[in-house]
């Protein structure tokens, strides 16, 4: 006798394995322009700089955006000051994005790592799931197991690969980093202290 509840559930963990796979992809450009450049590693120093000169930006941004009726317009006024700013500190406001994109890539990596042992378990889920189903061909289930497979590969070539040159350089302040974002996002009132984090030198 046909299963329904069986059926919708077998087929609502396969779309979600699906849509993982789409999201994924989507995280992975064709061509990675931080990852494929043989470039130095991050260091301490450069996490420890990015996260002084954000904290700075953002203050600017909302003193200004406190004070809009002061300017012409707020929005170009703010974007003057911050590429003058961040040249005053040897920067580009191209460069500074570029290092934000590295330091991003690496904390997602790292996050991917640690979530590791629950992201194999829900796949061993998944797969079981996929070979339990009465309702999929043989051919539907080899599919599949090849999304998952490619799911698998883009997770591990396009995200945990080219960044791990930077995780020594950036694990040290994944604290530091979600306190800041939580800042930016008004959801704390307090920056980071960088003094209560590993030093630059080690």
């Amino acid at each position: 006798m046909f299963n329904l509840t069986s059926s919708v559930a077998v087929r609502r963990g396969l779309v979600r394995v699906v849509c993982i796979l789409l999201f994924a992809a989507a995280l992975a450009p064709a061509q990675d322009a931080l990852g494929q450049r043989s470039e130095r590693a991050l260091t301490r120093h450069d996490v420890r700089d990015y996260i002084r000169l954000r904290i700075d930006i953002h203050q600017k941004q909302e003193e200004m955006k406190a004070n809009a009726d002061q300017y012409d317009g707020v929005i170009h006024a703010f974007f003057q000051w911050q590429s003058e700013f961040l040249q005053e500190r040897g920067r580009t406001r191209k460069s500074f994005e570029a290092l934000e994109e590295r330091i991003m890539r690496a904390e997602t990596a790292l996050e991917m790592v640690a979530d590791s042992a629950e992201y194999q378990a829900e796949r061993e889920r998944d797969l079981k799931s996929i070979e339990m189903s009465k309702h999929m061909t043989e051919s539907e289930k080899e599919e599949m197991r090849a999304q998952m497979a490619r799911m698998d590969s883009i997770r591990q070539a396009r995200h945990i690969d080219p960044t791990r040159r930077d995780w020594p350089a950036v694990r040290p302040y994944v604290e530091a980093l979600a306190h800041m974002t939580d800042y930016i996002a008004l959801n704390r009132p307090d920056p980071p202290n960088l003094d209560n984090f590993p030093p630059a030198r080690q």
